[in-house]
């Protein structure tokens, strides 16, 4: 039997993340979550998922594209599929233009939209 796939959550809503945490397990998958650039290299770095759901705006001086940027230039990290989703329209070319597989604005979609993509990523 296939282990689940794992999903990265780097998000710093705690609502949010848990309601990320909560779908997505429910759909199978092993879920992780962390709450800022730091946490989430490191756990990117340990744990190798096999996608990432990536917030821009993050605490501690990085924010997602920081996160975006350092695992796109490391080797073993690069190919992780990376879904970034934000509230600024504005950031959705930054975003694909450093890496990431989407950008979706957390106003245009619902949960079962943000299942549906990673799914599909998958």
């Amino acid at each position: 039997m296939n282990s689940p796939a794992t999903i990265l959550v780097v998000e710093d809503d705690v609502q949010l993340q848990n309601t990320y945490q909560d779908r997505l397990s429910q759909e199978g998958f092993k879920v992780v979550a962390s709450d800022s650039v730091s946490t989430g290299l490191n756990q990117i770095k340990s744990l190798r998922p096999n996608l990432v759901v990536l917030d821009i705006m993050l605490p501690g001086g990085q924010n997602g594209f920081d996160f975006l940027e350092q695992i796109k230039l490391d080797s073993e990290l690069k190919d992780t599929p990376v879904l970034v989703i934000t509230n600024l329209d504005h950031q959705r070319d930054i975003a694909l233009s450093i890496g990431a597989i989407d950008c979706l604005l957390k106003t245009d979609v619902d949960l079962e939209t943000v299942v549906s993509k990673i799914k599909s990523y998958l």
